[in-house]
């Protein structure tokens, strides 16, 4: 008797969270300077603040970083879709032909 493994592949997909807001933040590089913007939900206020540190201080290289609540979702395929569709009375039964040998 031999033993059968049956693999399957099970796709899943990353998302941002329905209730999740992207975050944006920034902080300057220039040496010993220290500066960083308050995490804001608009990256375009962000991107003002950093402008206005630039216009104050002259300083010009920031390191942007953006962030967000994700949740793995998996992914049903075409067919697990046609296949929970069907009620349970529709799926044909699994039938065997016997003969006697006679």
């Amino acid at each position: 008797m031999s033993v059968i493994s049956v693999l399957r592949y099970i796709p899943y997909v990353m998302r941002r969270h329905p209730s999740a807001e992207t975050t944006a933040a920034a902080r300057c590089l220039a040496p010993e300077c220290g500066w960083s913007a308050e995490p804001t939900a608009q990256a375009d206020v962000c991107s003002d603040m950093c402008i206005q540190h630039t216009g104050r201080t002259g300083h010009m290289t920031f390191v942007r970083e953006f962030s967000e609540v994700a949740v793995v979702e998996r992914v049903v395929t075409d067919y697990e879709h046609q296949e929970h569709a069907q009620p349970r009375g529709a799926r044909l039964p699994l039938t065997f032909a016997h003969r006697d040998p006679q």
